[in-house]
């Protein structure tokens, strides 16, 4: 069968892995990245990125209506039996309302995002739930939610990991040093999480915290020492996890996450995961076998403690986790193959 895939595609982001699941199934794959349209010229300098953002918020500007016109004219041309589209925030109704008419191709939307959390910017999105024949949500609160906005037929999947980028691997003595932590929490920055963060500073937990906009963060007087703004480069992010003892999981709570991301990169690598205690994490791995849990501050404060003193344990639960982690078909590639199943015999 032939796709049209499209969607936001740098080469090592979770989009770009589900595509290569549908490639190495052998699927005929045309592929269409919106990120070109969202390019603005070098001397917009930071002014793009505002604009972007404003273009995502408002739901219209050049760059959605390029994509759009794009969109349909790569469904013309290729005449594609499934349009896949990742997130679909940008598309238009009218879009797919066009490319069924005109190719009768199969329509089917997937989402990691919480469709009400308003700046991910749904104002386009949200009226066009009912024109696809499939929808894919990781997100359990969305399920419902999706079927009063008039979903066809919804489907409640997972997130997962990128194969290609996160696995178990030796890494050296200077990157151990450089990039790992007793214990660490890779992530971006909002208010629960900083609450968090803040909770184990001041019941004298030392840690490691690095991710995107953690400059926003309130105290980060307080927090001094503790927080690095920033991406970690992604040559060093599953280094960054192997060299630390304990890595957190926290949840989104304005995504309204049960799981996350490193609920599946963490294990990949070999490494050992104390997250959240949640029914999805209850469900992927065995609490004090494969990986460990908390509830609140106190008890993740008492486990990292209890887990630094006893290395043993440690070692064994991160390896048992990773061995999970793969017998499960946790990545991103290997979920394609029951998402592919039930797009082709919809």
């Amino acid at each position: 069968m032939k796709y049209l895939f499209t969607g936001w595609l740098p080469e090592y982001g979770t989009c770009e892995a589900r595509r290569r699941g549908l490639v190495e199934m052998g699927r005929d794959v045309v592929t269409l990245s919106f990120a070109r349209f969202f390019e603005p010229p070098l001397y917009f300098g930071s002014l793009g990125e505002k604009f972007n953002s404003l273009q995502t918020l408002l739901g219209f500007g050049p760059g959605i209506w390029a994509y759009n016109r794009n969109l349909l004219a790569t469904a013309r041309k290729h005449r594609p039996d499934v349009v896949w589209i990742d997130k679909g925030n940008y598309v238009s109704r009218y879009i797919l309302q066009a490319i069924k008419q005109e190719t009768g191709a199969f329509l089917v939307c997937y989402n990691t995002d919480d469709i009400y959390y308003k700046r991910h910017g749904w104002r386009l999105h949200l009226p066009s739930i009912p024109e696809y024949d499939v929808y894919f949500t990781t997100n359990s609160f969305n399920f419902e939610e999706l079927k009063t906005l008039g979903a066809r037929k919804v489907i409640l999947t997972q997130l997962g990991y990128n194969r290609d980028l996160f696995k178990a691997y030796p890494i050296t003595t200077e990157e151990g040093q450089r990039l790992g932590s007793s214990v660490g929490f890779i992530g971006h920055w909002e208010p629960a999480t900083e609450q968090l963060i803040a909770q184990l500073v001041d019941l004298g937990l030392s840690l490691r915290v690095r991710g995107h906009a953690w400059n926003k963060a309130k105290n980060r007087r307080h927090l001094k020492g503790t927080i690095e703004p920033g991406f970690v480069p992604l040559a060093d992010y599953s280094k960054a996890f192997i060299a630390s003892k304990i890595n957190l999981g926290i949840n989104s709570a304005v995504n309204r996450n049960l799981s996350s991301g490193r609920t599946f990169e963490i294990p990949a690598t070999g490494s050992f995961l104390l997250a959240q205690r949640t029914s999805e994490h209850k469900a992927f791995y065995e609490e004090g076998k494969e990986a460990e849990f908390f509830d609140s501050a106190f008890e993740l404060v008492d486990k990292a403690r209890y887990y630094l003193a006893h290395d043993k344990e440690r070692i064994q639960i991160a390896q048992a986790g990773h061995e999970r982690c793969i017998q499960s078909g946790y990545s991103w590639q290997e979920q394609m193959h029951e998402l592919v199943r039930i797009v082709e015999s919809s």
